[in-house]
């Protein structure tokens, strides 16, 4: 999701493109946080024109393809989406991600990336994890739908880019070790994913501004499972996954840029009953630097 919400970021500052002709856009970012986490992302974009028309919604339709590839201490993975602008301000998207990650210990800290959920120690939320790299991938496939839109279009000038943007994504997901009614851990979470299809969503509200701090803004989250062929409706027990952050960007150079993420979210309490317990609580300081390469 942080990388997914990386690039939705990129969308708000680079907002109402024209494209004449095809573009093709490279960027590399690497994100880092305070629970000790790396990810380095190389992400490619190819835009071309496509369906426009002679109207002020339709001149600059387009067609994107993009691809990225990330890697961390703990796992590997591959991103491919294609995402069609019908209108300035809506954008659809299709695409399939896969990811394969591995499991150790240094320092007295436990790393997880990928493995079945074994817990026996239920105050230990790394405790029983099975698994080891390569033995198994996490993939997805998915369908979603941005909503987009800057208030500088309606009330022009360098300090009026009030900026809206809001994604929805229906996606199936799972991991090809596990059965259809096993939990597994993904990427240091509570190890409590499940095959199933999913709904996730992203919200964004900020600011826009022509100097060195040059985004300012909330960010909104979650996720839930929402159907599991073995256990059907009642997979949506475990409630949404939810994420609110507190987003600020700095713009160094025209091809580099530094966004720190202030997040929160509302984890499941420990030990996890049938009743899914959660509270908010502070997560994580998130960095994520971009250097736009073309």
């Amino acid at each position: 999701m942080r990388i997914l919400f990386a690039i939705l970021c990129l969308t708000v500052l680079n907002a109402n493109p024209v494209f004449s002709d095809s573009e093709n856009r490279m960027d590399l970012s690497f994100y880092a946080s305070t629970k000790a986490e790396m990810i380095l992302t190389f992400a490619s974009q190819w835009t071309f024109p496509f369906l426009q028309g002679e109207s002020m919604l339709t001149q600059n339709n387009n067609i994107a393809l993009n691809v990225s590839a990330s890697i961390s201490p703990i796992m590997a993975g591959l991103n491919g989406s294609t995402v069609l602008t019908v209108f300035p301000f809506l954008t659809f998207t299709a695409g399939a991600r896969g990811n394969v990650g591995w499991n150790y210990d240094i320092f007295g800290m436990s790393l997880v990336g990928l493995g079945l959920n074994r817990r026996t120690n239920i105050d230990d939320p790394n405790d029983g994890v099975i698994g080891k790299g390569l033995d198994g991938l996490a993939w997805d496939t998915h369908i979603g739908s941005t909503f987009q839109f800057d208030f500088g279009a309606i009330f022009p000038g360098d300090w009026n880019h009030v900026v809206i943007l809001i994604y929805n994504e229906i996606r199936y997901f799972a991991y090809t070790k596990a059965n259809n009614n096993e939990l597994w851990y993904y990427i240091m979470d509570e190890g409590l994913n499940i095959n199933s299809f999913q709904h996730q969503f992203q919200s964004f509200l900020g600011y826009r501004m022509p100097v060195f701090v040059d985004l300012v803004g909330v960010q909104f989250a979650g996720t839930l499972p929402i159907y599991n062929f073995d256990i059907g409706n009642s997979v949506r027990e475990i409630g949404y996954s939810l994420t609110t952050a507190l987003v600020v960007n700095f713009r160094i150079n025209e091809s580099f840029s530094v966004m720190s993420l202030a997040r929160f979210n509302n984890a499941l309490k420990f030990p996890v009953t049938s009743a899914y317990e959660r509270e908010w609580i502070f997560n994580r300081v998130e960095f994520i630097a971009t250097w736009n390469l073309k």
